[in-house]
């Protein structure tokens, strides 16, 4: 209580019992008038701005000099005021009319706010802006008892109001959130929930009882409540929530706390005025030199110095209370964003499920050969393990066979004959367990070092030195005009390699240092001195975004390779072939690449990073080759923008993942829970929250490891997207991995190449149209580009809400959100947590935790151990 005024009592009921009292005189029947102040949640407001407000708004109502309350009141760490008035004139003892006291109130509400620069409700303006969603006191109070927001309350009940056209519809949409359709014999249309607490429809959805009879009929065909709450007897009692009352434990213990913070600070102030009024007291003079002061007018003084002293005494105190007030709300508004956060989590634990019609459907990507085949012939394995290990043990041949052969005899069996094949080498023979290679494998890794061997000695590619000149200033000239930048000495030395006499030169870039801008500039030289240059890349999307960045025209390499079987040849003698993202080659793929320009007499520049996603295929060939010969370094990170983030990403390219952890996590930005289920609730709550900030003004992405999370995330976050605001319609297509629901605005990613359609694997777009027949969608990065497919001819889609890291690696958004999981080595991290310009967030569970150090993460056999030179 703030203070009493124009009671004969000193405590606020009695003061209450007083007016009370005093209106039994009268035969009025409100005899008291009560008035709330609350300024926005996020204002500063002093106890002195409040008592200002209070003593206008009595002014304006005509009840200046009436018996008045105060009290100030903080909920959910937001501080307000009620006033409270007897409106019972005591000289006449009748009510003191007060005509117009809405509007009188609204004009002071607009006043308050623009004195004070708040910004000001929409309703205050027009009143045809106001929030539908805005609820009565009455409204407020029955969510509370709910333990529910109103708002989202009534935006629910709304919800199936406005998606229903019939009682069949409205009562489908309520049983969803569970809530049963009822009959009230005073409420008319009412909503029962599963606690048997009774809603007023047309209060709560905002429509009068006529309209809902116009739509739903009569009332009286449906079961009362008396009957729903009956039911609801035999249903078990639901628990009480330990989250909800751990918390309700932490706030009860902080407000304890407060109000003794605050009655020993009202304590010492009181004890410190008696101490300060006794010590003015004794510095006026007494006896004659008193009667001598006052003749003097020096008493005077003395007493107007003194009045002064006990005013800064009380701005003092009330600065003290101020302060005290201040740190209260800090305290109890953190309390309350917990409170929201564990309200959000809740909700994302009800809201944010798979949707069993869109469940996951991965195909066998096992062996190509059957049961009985292997069993037949069991070296056929050997083809199979090797085509994904240079080196292996007999441990990975009974792996691979136990996917077709189950009874144990019969997969020892088995493996004993594949291990007697002639296509095995043994690697290692000093005791420990032996390891292996095939002779086919031992042939490729001899084909790709003879040609790498002759190709790095081979001489008269260079380009003339007035070209690269040329390209250089045209590349700064327009990176000036872009953001004020230049091609960095780094960069220009590497470029001077790429374009140098070396028929096989080579470049390692780390994530985001810069290589599109390279290769753009090399690209300009080399057309300037005549040479036709190709590009080629693993992945399609790699060489898509090869093209788009740096204008060399690409394709896969499995395309390159198809042509040269069919007998053409797309490179001749003297062009120049750059690949892209080298690092993610097998040894198999890039011996028979580097033969062929070999023979062709073509240049092959190889561009890369060893350290980032290392190749599904056996072998690390772009590692050894930079190893043994040498390679220009970019080293310096131009994709993120905060130092401490590109210092973080050198680390992780040095493979000091803890050092780059703990730098995120300094500032915030991992996020650590007990489960899966948890870490996930929290990336899509972020994610959320992103996208309700920012919207489509800033790129996002999230990414994991396995398929199974990827597919949870984009379910999950796509959910969640979907619970808030309008909902376009969906559709259900069949894809390659099961159903899926699309709509407008949905993201999609693409699984697979298709030259008609103009789409390449792992390609993004934000869905523009649904139809049964057709699904536009607008490519990330080109938002004139509209591809339309036919989902029942190309079903090699899926949501891009979240992807795989295989299928990020080159990709650049402003903000990440990494799904972070045991099976993640340094190289799947590295490349995860370089994709952001602005921000990343990285999400870890204690149940499925990686382990990120150098010395523990499980890195395949290298073939090769030789260090060699720097050419950058």
């Amino acid at each position: 209580m703030h203070g009493l005024r124009g009671f004969v009592a000193d405590d606020l009921f009695e003061a209450f019992a007083e007016a009370e009292a005093i209106s039994n005189a009268t035969q009025c029947q409100k005899y008291l008038f009560s008035l709330s102040l609350n300024p926005p949640t996020d204002a500063e407001v002093s106890i002195a701005d409040f008592e200002a407000a209070v003593t206008q708004a009595e002014q304006r109502l005509g009840l200046t000099g009436q018996p008045r309350a105060i009290v100030f009141h903080e909920k959910n760490g937001r501080r307000h005021a009620h006033a409270v008035w007897s409106r019972i004139d005591g000289r006449v003892l009748k009510a003191i009319n007060m005509p117009h006291y809405k509007r009188k109130l609204t004009a002071l509400s607009h006043e308050l706010f623009l004195s004070h620069d708040w910004e000001v409700p929409r309703g205050f303006e027009n009143k045809a802006k106001r929030d539908p969603l805005n609820y009565s006191r009455e409204e407020a109070g029955q969510a509370k008892r709910a333990k529910g927001d109103p708002k989202a309350i009534k935006k629910m009940f709304r919800g199936c109001w406005e998606a229903s056209d019939s009682k069949a519809g409205f009562e489908a949409a309520l049983n969803e959130h569970g809530f049963v359709l009822a009959c009230s014999d005073r409420r008319g249309f009412v909503a029962v929930d599963a606690s048997g607490k009774v809603w007023s429809l047309s209060r709560w959805c905002g429509v009068k009882p006529k309209e809902m009879r116009a739509r739903l009929g009569s009332e009286r065909d449906l079961p009362s409540v008396d009957e729903i709450t009956d039911r609801l007897q035999d249903l078990p009692k639901q628990t009480v929530d330990s989250q909800n009352t751990a918390f309700e434990a932490r706030r009860a213990k902080l407000v304890e706390a407060q109000r003794k913070e605050r009655a020993d600070l009202l304590k010492r102030q009181e004890v410190q005025r008696l101490e300060d009024i006794k010590a003015r007291q004794a510095s006026l003079p007494k006896g004659l030199r008193g009667l001598l002061s006052r003749a003097t007018g020096q008493y005077q003084t003395k007493l107007r110095q003194i009045e002064i002293q006990a005013q800064a005494a009380e701005r003092r105190d009330r600065a003290a209370q101020q302060a005290l007030i201040n740190k209260h709300l800090s305290e109890r508004q953190a309390l309350a964003r917990d409170a929201q956060k564990q309200g959000l989590c809740a909700a994302f634990q009800r809201k944010v499920q798979i949707d069993p019609k869109q469940a996951l459907v991965l195909k066998d990507d096992g062996i190509a050969h059957s049961t009985a085949r292997l069993i037949e012939s069991p070296e056929f394995v050997l083809e199979h393990v090797s085509h994904t290990k240079a080196a292996f043990k007999r441990v990975d041949v009974l792996r691979a066979l136990a996917q077709k052969i189950d009874d144990p005899m019969v997969l020892q069996k088995a493996a004993d004959q594949a291990m007697r094949s002639p296509q095995l080498v043994r690697l290692s023979d000093d005791g420990t367990t032996p390891v292996f290679t095939t002779k086919d494998y031992q042939s490729a890794e001899r084909a790709l070092d003879q040609a790498i061997g002759s190709m790095v000695n081979q001489r008269g590619f260079a380009v003339s030195s007035s070209h690269i000149h040329d390209a250089i200033k045209a590349q700064n000239a327009k990176m000036k005009r872009a953001f004020g930048g230049k091609l960095s000495e780094e960069q220009q030395n590497a470029l001077r390699h790429a374009l140098g006499s070396r028929q096989l030169p080579s470049v390692v870039g780390l994530a985001g240092a810069g290589k599109s801008t390279l290769l753009a500039t090399a690209q300009n030289a080399w057309a300037k001195q005549g040479v036709t240059v190709h590009g080629a890349a693993l992945a399609g999307k790699a060489a898509e975004e090869l093209q788009n960045a740096s204008g060399i025209k690409s394709r896969t390499l499995a395309s390159l390779e198809l042509s040269w079987e069919d007998g053409n040849e797309p490179i001749l003698k003297g062009d120049v072939l750059v690949i892209d993202e080298a690092g993610m080659i097998g040894t198999r793929q890039l011996a028979r690449v580097a033969t062929k320009m070999h023979e062709i007499g073509a240049k092959l520049v190889l561009v890369g990073d060893p350290d980032q996603l290392q190749p599904i295929e056996a072998g690390t060939p772009f590692r050894q080759i930079v190893k043994t010969h040498g390679a220009a370094r970019l080293t310096e990170i131009h994709r993120q923008k905060a130092d401490w983030q590109k210092q973080a990403s050198r680390d992780l390219a040095d493979g000091d993942m803890w050092t780059a952890l703990s730098s995120y996590e300094k500032r915030g930005a991992v996020s650590r829970g007990d489960t899966r289920e948890t870490a996930i609730e929290a990336l899509v709550e972020t994610y959320a929250m992103d996208v309700a900030a920012n919207g489509t003004a800033k790129s996002r992405l999230a990414f994991a490891h396995k398929r199974k999370d990827v597919h949870a995330l984009n379910q999950a976050i796509r959910s969640a997207l979907r619970s808030n605001g309008e909902v376009p319609p969906e559709t259900l297509f069949t894809t390659d991995t099961g159903k899926r629901a699309f709509a407008t605005d949905d993201r999609i990613v693409f699984t697979r190449n298709d030259k008609d359609i103009g789409v390449k694997n792992g390609m993004l777009g934000t869905v523009m149209t649904v139809q049964d027949g057709e699904i536009a969608v607008a490519l990330d990065g080109d938002e004139d580009r509209i591809v339309r497919i036919n989902p029942k001819a190309f079903r090699s889609f899926d949501h891009g809400y979240a992807v795989t890291i295989h299928k990020s690696q080159g990709a650049t958004v402003d903000q990440s959100y990494v799904l972070a999981s045991r099976s993640m080595d340094r190289h799947l991290a590295y490349v995860a947590m370089t994709r952001h310009r602005e921000d990343l967030t990285i999400f870890v569970n204690n149940r499925d935790r990686p382990t990120w150090a150098m010395d523990r993460t499980q890195r395949r056999r290298p073939t090769r151990t030789r260090d060699g030179p720097s050419m950058g």
